[in-house]
């Protein structure tokens, strides 16, 4: 399972991490299939994100301020104009990252904390998030993995299916994944892994139809075909629980694929197989599963595009089904040694479902579009200065109309 980066904040256009920190989240959440690779690049981000300033306490403590405006801040909902609310607004940021590479542990800690208060709404939100990483080798045959994160977010996430996308709404979330990998011959090795994730809405109106809890348990079997190519073959059991929705399931999936190195700096993901999904009093729907990744990486620049299709969580409240196209891409480049420019894209469309019981059948599609642009000058060994701007569009979907959001900011981020 590739898993979206949650730090991203939601659409918070939280922007007080810069390139390297980025780096360092993304290598946090990496699927343990890729285990060796995220170690590699925790130790690579840790060192670009200057985390040498102070060898014998690995600790990098970041505070920075943004001030913006946005076009449409309130949500938008079947009862509320499509136009939103404007307001300007300042956000306070503090990030604390810790990475301990050893030779048989590597750890690694994010911490987020994010206050935002929006002028012309009186509001005033806190937000924060918290990602732990270990891996630890108890032999060259035995590994174990884990990744735990957790967040409480006002703004939803266009990069997960995690509650409805056209409203503002505090909610908890956690994804926590264990593995164990096991080298049973030079080129034959297995991964048993965990995911736990856990959904819960404030709101109780919306936790009617959100509120839920997944536990995936999976075996993968990967064999090394050759020193730049893996074989993989994917087994999943998906149960998910709802509080109050009728919309409980078990879900089976069975993939195969391939881990691909290209070149030195260009690595291929790709799995793909049928899945079966059974409603608990709603009857069984089968469609295909398929997911992938592209990554391109050099000194200077760094391109990465995912993709998927599949079942996902519903959001909509009269759906009980949602097959979804989801893919993003994302470029850093640095432009000289001070100026990086960051670009974003994520796009995903939703095919949703009545359940069959209530014999209304589609419950309407819906397209979602989020976009990114960024430049971080830096202009000291501590001190540095972003402008970011954010764009984010979603389609009607039955009683909801359709809205666009525009997001301005501008600010500055002290490194400690």
């Amino acid at each position: 399972m590739i898993l979206p980066c949650r730090i991203h904040g939601g659409r918070k256009r939280n922007r007080v991490d810069s390139l390297p920190l980025a780096l360092v989240l993304v290598a946090c959440l990496i699927y343990p299939v890729r285990e060796a690779t995220s170690q590699d690049a925790v130790a690579a981000a840790a060192e670009a994100a200057g985390l040498g300033w102070l060898p014998a306490v690995p600790i990098q403590i970041t505070a920075g301020v943004d001030i913006g405006y946005d076009d449409h801040v309130t949500g938008n909902t079947a009862t509320t104009s499509s136009t939103g609310q404007k307001s300007f607004f300042v956000r306070e940021n503090l990030v604390l990252t810790y990475v301990r590479p050893t030779e048989r542990t590597q750890l690694s800690l994010i911490g987020v904390g994010r206050f935002e208060q929006f002028f012309d709404l009186g509001t005033d939100d806190k937000n924060g998030n918290v990602t732990l990483s270990l891996t630890h080798n108890f032999s060259t045959r035995l590994s174990f993995y884990a990744s735990v994160y957790a967040a409480y977010e006002t703004e939803p996430d266009f990069k997960s299916d995690v509650g409805p996308e056209n409203v503002r709404a505090d909610h908890f979330n956690t994804v926590d994944i264990f593995a164990v990998t096991y080298r049973w011959l030079p080129r034959l090795s297995t991964v048993t892994n965990f995911t736990f994730q856990r959904v819960k809405y404030a709101d109780a109106s919306i936790g009617a139809e959100q509120d839920r809890m997944d536990n995936t348990f999976g075996e993968t079997i990967q064999f090394s075909l050759t020193r730049r190519t893996n074989l993989v073959g994917d087994y999943r059991y998906q149960i998910t629980d709802y509080d109050t929705a009728p919309n409980d399931s078990t879900t089976h999936y069975l993939l195969g694929g391939i881990d691909h190195h290209l070149t030195e700096h260009l690595v291929v993901h790709a799995r793909g197989g049928p899945s079966l999904r059974s409603l608990k009093d709603d009857g069984d729907s089968t469609t295909p599963y398929f997911e992938g990744s592209f990554e391109y990486i050099r000194s200077n620049h760094s391109l990465n595009w995912t993709t998927s299709y599949g079942f996902e969580a519903p959001t909509e409240a009269n759906a009980s089904v949602r097959k979804t196209f989801r893919t993003g891409v994302s470029l850093t480049y640095n432009l000289t040694s001070r100026l990086t420019s960051t670009t974003a894209v994520y796009f995903h469309h939703d095919e949703n479902q009545s359940s069959a019981s209530s014999g209304t059948g589609s419950a309407g599609s819906q397209d979602s579009l989020d976009l990114l642009l960024g430049f971080n000058y830096t202009i000291n060994k501590r001190l540095a200065a972003q402008v970011n701007y954010s764009y984010t569009s979603q389609s009607s979907l039955g009683g909801t109309p359709g809205y666009s959001r525009n997001s301005y900011s501008a600010g500055l981020t002290y490194t400690y």
